[in-house]
């Protein structure tokens, strides 16, 4: 099932929207890191 995604990167405030494919109530959208290069951290919404 494909699902909108927000994702918000707690070091620098970078938002991001995202479609993803959303399979055993995991969401999977291929994003890998920031622009300011952070890999981890991020505050992630899914969205109606």
């Amino acid at each position: 099932m494909r699902v909108k995604v927000r994702i918000v990167c707690k070091q620098c405030g970078e938002t991001y929207i995202l479609r993803g494919n959303k399979e055993q109530g995991v969401v999977q959208t291929g994003f890998k890191q920031c622009l300011c290069s952070c890999v981890s951290g991020f505050e992630i919404e899914e969205r109606a």
